[in-house]
């Protein structure tokens, strides 16, 4: 499993911009993992964004530049992404503490748990092998 973060807001699939933003998220996963060779197979996606304030994109716009900006760097090609999962949390109006954050990275969670004190804007990127086990039907409590 790769996971990253980033202390930037997401752009929209059509945003403006992109190569930059391209860079951004690619530097982020860097930061984290060097340089790799590029993984295949099936994997599983999830994108989760952190926010103060106003926010543009919705949860699946926000998740496509970020795939597109990955490939070749960390897999092959974004279409080996059979599942995909995005979410975005607004950290001013929904309590922090209802996450179970027990199973994000020790690499990752010390710098997110230092982003969520002082970042607007804290982008979360994970993906791995696919587990058919994500396929779920009637998501209930």
């Amino acid at each position: 499993m790769y996971a990253f973060l980033g202390n930037f807001q997401p752009l929209s699939v059509n945003a403006k911009k992109k190569e930059a933003y391209k860079n951004r998220i690619q530097n982020a996963f860097r930061h984290y993992h060097g340089t790799i060779s590029p993984i295949s197979g099936s994997l599983y996606g999830f994108i989760y964004y952190f926010h103060r304030g106003k926010t543009e994109p919705d949860a699946d716009n926000l998740s496509k530049p970020i795939w597109d900006a990955l490939k070749l760097v960390a897999y092959t090609d974004d279409k080996i992404i059979r599942f995909r999962s995005s979410g975005i949390f607004d950290l001013q109006s929904e309590q922090f503490d209802i996450l179970d954050l027990s199973k994000m990275p020790d690499y990752v969670l010390d710098d997110f748990l230092r982003m969520i004190g002082s970042e607007d804007h804290i982008l979360y990127v994970e993906f791995g092998e696919l587990d058919y086990d994500l396929f779920q039907f009637a998501y209930e409590k």
